[in-house]
C-alpha cells in the first residue's frame, strides 16, 4: 500500500469553500500586496502547488475569492428576506440588521473593499461593477419609492451606503480600531452582534422616518 511522503501536504484535504475561506480572510487582513499565496498552502497545511492548480495566479484567486464571499452574503440575505414579509420599510430595516449579522461572521469583504476603495484600479472596478453597483442602483430606486410614498425622509443613497457599510461595517472591518475603543468600557457597553445590529437599525431609521 503507497503512503504519502512524511511531511507532504495532501493535494485534495481541503474543499474549494474552505480555501476561498482562508484566502478571503487573508486578503482582508493582509491586503493584496501582503497576502501570500504559500502561507496560506502553509496555513491550510496543503501542497504550495494546490491553489495555482485550482485557481492560477493570485490575480485569479483574488477575483474568484470576491466571487465567493459576495456570493455568500448575496445567498444569506435573499434567504432572510424570504422571512421578513411584504413590507418595503420592513424588509428594508430586516436586512440592514442582517447585514451587520452576517458580516460579523465573515468581515473579510468589508476589509477588502476598505482597501481596495482608497485609490482607483482593475480590482475596485470589478468589486464596483458587478457588485456595488447594481445594489446602489436598486437601493436608489427603493429609497426613492419608499420617500415618494412619505414613508422615509428623502436621502441620498451614496449616504445610506457608507453609513451600512463603512458606519455599521466599521467596527467588522476595522477590528484593531475597534479593540482599542473598546478599551474601558464597561460590561453593560460591550453589546452582542444581535444588539449592535439592532441598534445600529434603531439610528439608522430614527433618522430615516419623517419628522
Amino acid at each position: 500500500m503507497a503512503t504519502r511522503a512524511r511531511g507532504r501536504p495532501a493535494q485534495c484535504a481541503v474543499s474549494d469553500e474552505d480555501l476561498l475561506d482562508a484566502v478571503l480572510q487573508s486578503f482582508g487582513e493582509n491586503g493584496y500586496e501582503g497576502t501570500s499565496v504559500r502561507e496560506i498552502a502553509r496555513r491550510l497545511e496543503v501542497s504550495h502547488n494546490l491553489i495555482p492548480q485550482r485557481f492560477g495566479s493570485k490575480e485569479n484567486l483574488w477575483y474568484a475569492a470576491i466571487d465567493h464571499g459576495f456570493g455568500r452574503i448575496r445567498k444569506d440575505l435573499n434567504r432572510e428576506a424570504e422571512t421578513l414579509g411584504s413590507d418595503e420599510l420592513l424588509i428594508m430595516r430586516g436586512l440592514i440588521s442582517s447585514f451587520i449579522k452576517i458580516n460579523a461572521r465573515h468581515p473579510s469583504i468589508l476589509q477588502i473593499i476598505n482597501q481596495e476603495a482608497s485609490q482607483p484600479g482593475p480590482r475596485l472596478d470589478y468589486v464596483f461593477d458587478r457588485y456595488i453597483k447594481p445594489v446602489r442602483d436598486f437601493g436608489q430606486a427603493w429609497l426613492t419609492r419608499l420617500a415618494e410614498e412619505g414613508r422615509i425622509r428623502p436621502v441620498s443613497v451614496s449616504l445610506f451606503y457608507f453609513l451600512m457599510t463603512h458606519g455599521a461595517g466599521g467596527m467588522l472591518a476595522l477590528p484593531a480600531l475597534t479593540k482599542r475603543l473598546s478599551k474601558g468600557a464597561t460590561p453593560q457597553s460591550k453589546l452582542s452582534v444581535q444588539e449592535e445590529a439592532q441598534t445600529a437599525v434603531e439610528i439608522f431609521f430614527d433618522g430615516l422616518l419623517p419628522r
